[in-house]
């Protein structure tokens, strides 16, 4: 299955020169699951400029799922998943700014369908639907006639 379409740009060696010139010094590396990505095999960086912020955006993370890496010392492992060409890595950032509206549209039939499984939805309810990034992770948060509900984006679309 190839993804229909992924929001986030591609974090390469030029991406990582940028990233360092903007004065952060670290990145926090995870697993990113996706349509068209073989699981395991994608990840999401997360840029910061001091290492406390890092650190407690790693604590947010399961065991295994990433870590904080000083993008000095730490240089060579990220140059090496980069150029590997089994791994995809992103950047927290996003190619356009209407990402989100694009990602409903696109995805909406799946979107609707975990929805109606995992809420108590009417017919006549209105559904809506706000998506963000929390921790180097795609949240839905879904509003129906009720109370919010935050589901794993990538669990609604795959």
């Amino acid at each position: 299955m190839v993804a229909a379409y992924n929001p986030f740009e591609i974090l390469n060696l030029p991406m990582i020169r940028r990233i360092t010139q903007h004065g952060n010094h670290f990145i926090v590396l995870q697993r990113f699951n996706w349509p068209g990505i073989k699981e395991g095999f994608g990840f999401m960086a997360t840029p910061y400029k001091d290492e406390k912020s890092g650190k407690a955006h790693a604590a947010q993370l399961s065991d295994k799922e990433g870590k904080l890496l000083n993008l000095s010392a730490d240089i060579k492992k990220i140059t090496a998943l980069i150029n590997d060409p089994r791994y995809s890595l992103f950047l927290c950032t996003f190619r356009e700014e209407t990402w989100n509206k694009k990602m409903i549209k696109l995805y909406q039939r799946n979107m609707i369908s975990y929805i109606k499984a995992h809420m108590p939805v009417n017919s006549n309810d209105a559904i809506v639907i706000q998506i963000d990034l929390k921790f180097g992770r795609l949240k839905a948060t879904v509003t129906a006639n009720g109370p919010e509900h935050e589901f794993d984006l990538y669990e609604m679309i795959r």
